[in-house]
């Protein structure tokens, strides 16, 4: 099995993806799979997410010094912890 980058198929995942629907910029969705769409390697996965995340950064909510009834600041996060977000999810699905 291999990361692949796909699109939906009639608004359905294609056959070909056995886990799917992660990191979705626009009509680009990331899953793991084979026999079709777009394979990726681990480290071409980090320079396409970091790549969407320089345009359009991921954000994390920021609590810290937040009383607990609020909901504090969305922040953007940082290149390394979205290496990390990618690289584990990686981890979980075998990939090194």
């Amino acid at each position: 099995m291999a990361i692949i980058k796909y699109q939906l198929d009639s608004g359905r995942t294609p056959e070909y993806i056995s886990d799917g629907g992660y990191f979705i910029i626009g009509n680009d969705y990331i899953g793991i799979g084979s026999g079709g769409g777009t394979e990726m390697t681990k480290s071409e996965l980090n320079t396409y997410i970091l790549s969407n995340h320089s345009s359009n950064p991921y954000k994390v909510l920021d609590r810290s010094g937040v009383p607990e009834l609020t909901d504090g600041e969305e922040t953007a996060m940082s290149n390394s912890q979205v290496t990390a977000i990618v690289n584990a999810w990686c981890t979980a699905r075998g990939i090194s």
